[in-house]
């Protein structure tokens, strides 16, 4: 079956935060959305098609997973990432960021250091502070406009007493899909030092022809025993259905599990919504075929947002990306601080990017591009920014 990927679709007025938050974020509603992390996609219809039936039955009282579930789960990690889990170890939540306080408060302690790689997804930086925990630098180094990670000094942090590292696999707003070899490094020196490793995954199934996702908990040497990798992962970003809220982690081991599943209680996480587990089965039963032809609709995007930055000569550039929908601009050559940057974009653009600042100190001068929506709506936004900077 053939996806329009290109069909405009009206969400103002849905109560969307991309668009209806526009007037108290960014002063205006006439401003071209490019921010919030979800797509401007029409889901899978089998998604569409299984919660209109489950909404038919029209009781909706508390439910839960069941086996069934959990197998479609194991089945999909097993098929698209040759990553095979027990049943037995998966826990259920509403999202990764509930599931990062669940373990930062389940295995560390009020001021112990945790490691996170900036410039990174906002809300690593607050799941450390908020539980009085200190936040450990290792940014990751640019060159040539790609990022690389400075292995040196990881080790010397770990070395250091470092008690947990978040990482962010895809990486969340560069675009970097690790390679196998980096991702091994990382869960070595983790293994070597002891330290936890929590894996945020949740852009794992968005990768371009370049690219491949290697789950951190693949490349472990540890026996089970002794593992402390957790993955966190989700069809959220995968199948534009983060308003739904589910989402899972992989436990190490079972005794982990059970420290984790108590915590997650303790926060008042103990089941999901009912659609919540609808969606997540079917999307996961039926949406790869969706999944594909999305992935080529981005990276049609993305490289067009690349072609026309550099047919324009203009001074804005794009880092190379290799996974999720999400592209760094770097504005530091056009010689404006960063608030002039924002004023323009606001101003003159009339484009609503995500601050580069919110993703850490590395991201002045820089914004992040929101490239899930259709071709029409990314090439409007990008000519909008080239023909601003161009003044």
């Amino acid at each position: 079956m053939k996806y329009d990927f290109n069909q405009t679709i009206n969400r103002e007025n849905t109560r969307a935060v991309k668009y209806d938050f526009r007037e108290k974020l960014f002063g205006s509603n006439e401003i071209l959305p490019m921010w919030v992390a979800d797509m401007d996609f029409a889901s899978t219809p089998f998604l569409q098609e299984a919660i209109i039936e489950r909404a038919r039955h029209n009781v909706y009282g508390y439910t839960t997973y069941d086996k069934e579930l959990l197998e479609t789960v194991q089945s999909w990690l097993k098929e698209r990432h040759q990553f095979d889990v027990s049943t037995d170890l998966i826990s259920l939540s509403p999202g990764v960021i509930p599931s990062l306080h669940a373990l930062v408060q389940s295995f560390t302690e009020e001021g112990d250091q945790i490691v996170i790689q900036p410039p990174v997804y906002p809300p690593f930086f607050s799941v450390v502070k908020e539980h009085n925990r200190e936040i450990v630098e290792n940014p990751l180094i640019e060159k040539d406009h790609h990022y690389e990670i400075n292995f040196t000094q990881l080790e010397e942090q770990f070395k250091n007493g470092a008690k947990a590292f978040i990482l962010c696999s895809p990486h969340n707003p560069v675009g970097r899909v690790w390679t196998q070899d980096e991702v091994q490094r990382m869960v070595d020196l983790c293994e070597k030092y002891d330290v936890y490793l929590f894996s945020d995954e949740i852009h794992a199934d968005i990768i371009f022809s370049e690219g491949r996702h290697y789950p951190s908990e693949t490349l472990s040497n540890n026996s089970e025993s002794n593992k402390r990798i957790f993955t966190l992962m989700a069809p959220s970003k995968t199948f534009n259905i983060a308003g739904l809220q589910g989402s899972y982690v992989i436990s190490p081991n079972q005794k982990s599990k059970e420290i984790f599943d108590k915590q997650l209680g303790r926060q008042g996480f103990v089941v999901l919504n009912t659609f919540a587990y609808t969606a997540m089965e079917a999307v996961y039963k039926h949406g790869e075929d969706w999944l594909e032809q999305l992935n080529e609709q981005l990276q049609e995007n993305r490289d067009l947002v690349h072609r026309k930055l550099q047919e324009s000569k203009t001074s804005v550039k794009a880092f190379d990306s290799e996974g999720t929908y999400l592209i760094w601009l770097d504005f530091r050559d056009t010689g404006l601080s960063h608030d002039e940057i924002s004023r323009k974009l606001k101003e003159d653009a009339k484009v609503g990017l995500n601050d580069g600042k919110s993703f850490g100190d590395q991201g002045e001068c820089f914004m992040r591009l929101n490239i899930a929506s259709p071709s029409s709506v990314v090439e409007e936004a990008i000519d909008r920014i080239i023909q601003a900077f161009k003044k």
